[in-house]
């Protein structure tokens, strides 16, 4: 699908005075967002963030409809001010959210905050994870979807594990893992399909770790950037967090603080923690495939720490799921 460039920021500035009726003090764009363009609005009396989406055919009404549906069920998730399907902005949607307090966890600088602020996490997202979805895979967002219930395009979970698996296999398999390592990842996927596959579509926030997670001065405040949401197993989040536990933190692995909060809300089994790890196993297999994929069509493609990570976590999966199952 076609991406826009992004706008002008004086273009981006004059739709959010107008759009909030305010005068924007100071407005200025956020590189780390990946899926929208993010910008980060100052104005007289607070800072709020205008988000548009890249693509001229979809809408952010099923984001807006996420948050709204959260916040009713009392997660700490940003308060939408402003929403527009396909207006002003070159055609593109946008959405223009509240501030949440505060700052991620990735540097809070205590083992015991960061421990507490996780098990209050774990909460939050285990109430997400209950939400519904028809169908799997990323929630659709094209501008029919703005008044149905959330969709994924996959009607089965066999469809959605399976079609990430095969290409990416193939990725690996070219790109240093043995004949032996493709082997074992496909015989450990062949034998927890039915564990990954026993639960209902469900809201997965699809990108969750320490980056989304926020506090102030060591309270736990909110979950941030919904711009991944999938449909998918309840325990999906679960296995995207512990694939990257401590990627970002070097104080300590937060998953089991993760795990705790969660467990409060919805009682988890080692039949759970077994099908968490499948889950980073397989997030790990497609994120590694898309870098594969990325550097096999540019010349500028690059290796770094995030890749290397992955790496090396994705073989501590391949250990311990072999000793599971």
């Amino acid at each position: 699908m076609k991406k826009n460039d992004a706008p002008p920021i004086d273009l981006v500035e004059q739709i959010a005075s107008e759009s909030l009726n305010k005068t924007v003090k100071t407005i200025e764009r956020e590189l780390r967002g990946v899926s929208t363009y993010v910008y980060r609005v100052q104005l007289e009396d607070r800072t709020v963030y205008l988000r548009i989406l890249p693509e001229e055919d979809c809408s952010f009404a099923v984001e807006v409809q996420v948050h709204s549906l959260l916040r009713e069920k009392g997660v700490l998730v940003p308060e939408v001010i402003f929403f527009a399907p396909h207006q002003h902005i070159s055609g593109m949607s946008f959405m223009i959210v509240g501030e949440i307090p505060g700052e991620n966890v990735m540097n809070c600088g205590s083992k015991d905050i960061y421990h507490g602020i996780l098990v209050q996490a774990g909460k939050q997202i285990a109430v997400i994870n209950q939400v519904s979805v028809d169908g799997f895979g990323f929630v659709k967002r094209g501008r029919e979807e703005d008044a149905r219930p959330l969709q994924g395009p996959k009607k089965s979970m066999h469809d959605y594990l399976y079609e990430v698996l095969e290409e990416g296999l193939v990725l690996l398999s070219e790109n240093g893992f043995s004949r032996r390592d493709i082997f074992q990842i496909s015989s450990l996927f062949d034998a927890g399909a039915d564990l990954m596959g026993r639960h209902g579509s469900c809201l997965a926030h699809g990108d969750f770790d320490d980056d989304h997670i926020f506090h102030y001065n060591g309270t736990f405040t909110g979950i941030i950037d919904f711009g991944e949401i999938q449909g998918s197993s309840p325990l999906y989040d679960l296995g995207h967090f512990k694939l990257h536990d401590g990627q970002y933190n070097q104080i300590t692995q937060g998953f089991p603080s993760l795990a705790m909060g969660y467990n409060e809300v919805v009682e988890l089994s080692d039949d759970d923690y077994t099908e968490i790890d499948l889950w980073a196993l397989w997030i790990g297999v497609g994120r590694l495939a898309r870098k594969y994929k990325y550097n096999r069509r540019n010349s500028k493609g690059n290796w770094g720490r995030y890749h290397d990570h992955l790496l090396k976590t994705v073989k501590i999966e391949m250990e311990l799921l072999a000793n599971k199952i």
